[in-house]
């Protein structure tokens, strides 16, 4: 996406929590991401627990990272 548009995107929704850049799509590589939205959810050891390609309700997001936080 560009980067404008996340940094609203951000702002708007006072996101608590570190959001990052892939500028040369190397993350994306990765974690085999062609799609946005998505999600990836990983915990503190970085291991992905969680993947969803396509928009979640605020609701589900917070629950994910909360669930995530407390563990």
């Amino acid at each position: 996406d560009q980067e404008a548009g996340a940094k609203r995107f951000i702002e708007q929704y006072r996101l608590p929590f570190p959001v990052g850049r892939d500028a040369d799509g190397r993350i994306g590589s990765l974690f085999s991401v062609d799609a946005t939205p998505t999600s990836l959810f990983i915990a503190r050891d970085g291991k992905l627990v969680g993947r969803v390609v396509e928009e979640m309700e605020e609701a589900a997001f917070e629950r994910r990272v909360n669930s995530l936080l407390a563990g």
